[in-house]
């Protein structure tokens, strides 16, 4: 009974499509979310290693750490939208697994290095092959939940990211009190293995269960009147063909470019909440290596809670640009106070927790840009790898300028730049609004909308015009 009154809550009365978001839920959110666990994991290591072993040990010097970041995110950007596009031309799962599989063998190959300029080339390469888990499992969720449904998704999907940054912190800190350090290997080192570890098996559960797209109609797990019905009801897609019209529905889409400027602007912002800065500043202050470790998670915390707020907000309201305003004023609240250099450590931890709220855009913006391109697929895939791409032009030299490691604890100039960056969201949320608003009301934004309601469960099978394929 109390599941009952659990699953009605959650995916709504007995339906088809009640039946379809339960096996969606339980396969492909959990699989994308925990590979957006092991990413945050993966890149939280580099941070923890650094800090704990790693630097002393390979020999990092000056800006090494900075490079080896700006490395990674070079490769990560370049990637992006070739990496989107894929994923209409070939099968998804096919893509993703050989992708998951790649990373995990650099990963544990990265136990070995012995050099600074190998854990370079390590990171270019996984940079390259890791591009494709954020921004692909964003167009895989939008081509199977509705607006309705996407925000609080994307909200657990970006929620499992958080908590993998977090989890890097505590296995750093757990092997740092439990792997003796004059052992065979470090603690850092182990830090790796347990990381490659833990991705194969996840690869193998996608072989299984990336149900690919819906007209591909191969998920094993859904019956025939699920296939269907998933390709029916979130609507025909007004554009779904590769072929000239191509540049023209993107280039001179307003979407392709509003939409990636103002997550660069984020990007930039949050730049306060990376780079090792909090965990810097702490060292400043004496607090030990576990603390370093441990403290400077409670900002994903923050972060997961905000996330699930603003798109559960946003889900049930239908808009998305309200939550975004608030996230746009806290930029500049917790920016200026870091400007202003409390004069007490409370302060400084107030403002780095208060703006890890602000990581809610990697879901809600994500699924703003769905709602506002859903019409055209090409334009959706496109859009969604130069969001990420183009923030990544940006992130890719501006720690470089202003949060290099040589300026540690004292990161003034980087604190200026998030809160100018930071306030420069404001206008542009409001643009995308006002533009949002015109566009639906002449009709040329959201995908036509099926006529027929979801059937009973167990009625005949839903039909539905059959998409083309790929």
């Amino acid at each position: 009974m109390a599941l009952a009154k659990i699953k009605a809550a959650v995916w709504g009365p007995p339906s088809l499509e009640r039946s379809l978001l339960i096996k969606l839920d339980l396969t492909l959110l959990i699989y994308f979310s925990v590979i957006w666990f092991l990413f945050g994991i993966n890149r939280a290591s580099y941070s923890t290693a650094y800090i704990s072993g790693m630097k002393e040990g390979l020999g990092f010097k000056g800006t090494d750490f900075n490079y080896m970041e700006t490395i990674f995110t070079i490769n990560y950007a370049i990637f992006q939208i070739p990496s989107t596009t894929l994923l209409t031309i070939l099968r998804p799962k096919y893509v993703f697994v050989a992708a998951n599989t790649l990373w995990s063998v650099l990963t544990l190959i990265t136990f070995r290095v012995e050099h600074v300029w190998q854990v370079f080339v390590l990171n270019g390469f996984e940079g390259a092959s890791m591009a494709i888990a954020y921004v692909g499992a964003h167009f895989i969720y939008g081509s199977w939940y509705k607006q309705s449904e996407l925000g609080t998704r994307a909200a657990i999907f970006c929620g499992f990211g958080n908590l993998g940054n977090m989890a890097g912190g505590w296995i750093q800190a757990g092997l740092i009190g439990a792997v003796p350090a004059n052992g065979s290997l470090a603690p850092w080192r182990w830090m790796f293995i347990v990381v490659a570890v833990m991705t194969i098996p996840v690869a193998i559960f996608g072989w299984f269960f990336i149900p690919d797209l819906p007209h591909h109609r191969s998920a094993i797990f859904l019956t025939p009147e699920e296939k269907e019905f998933a390709i029916a009801r979130l609507g025909a897609e007004r554009k779904h063909s590769w072929d000239l019209t191509v540049f023209r529905r993107v280039l001179l889409s307003w979407q392709f470019w509003l939409l990636p400027t103002i997550f660069m602007l984020y990007s930039l912002c949050v730049q306060s909440l990376g780079n090792n800065v909090m965990q810097l500043w702490m060292a400043s202050r004496g607090y030990s290596v576990i603390q370093q470790n441990n403290y400077p998670t409670a900002k994903f915390a923050t972060g997961i809670v905000a996330t699930l707020i603003y798109t559960i907000i946003s889900d049930r309201i239908g808009s998305r640009w309200e939550c975004s305003l608030a996230i746009g004023i806290t930029f500049v609240i917790g920016s200026a106070i870091l400007v202003a250099h409390p004069a007490s450590d409370a302060g400084y931890f107030f403002a780095f927790y208060l703006l890890g709220t602000t990581y809610a855009p990697q879901a809600l913006w994500y699924s703003w840009m769905a709602d506002l391109t859903g019409h055209d697929v090409q334009l959706r895939a496109i859009t969604t790898g130069f969001m990420n791409s183009f923030d990544f032009c940006f992130v890719s030299w501006w720690p470089l300028v202003f949060y290099p490691v040589t300026d540690a604890p004292d990161y003034t100039k980087g604190y200026i730049a998030s809160l100018v960056t930071g306030a420069l969201t404001i206008p542009f949320i409001l643009l995308i609004a006002y533009l949002e608003r015109v566009g639906r009301g002449k009709g040329i934004i959201g995908r036509e909308t099926p006529e027929a309601e979801a059937p009973p469960q167990g009625d005949a099978v839903y039909k539905a015009t059959p998409a083309p394929r790929n």
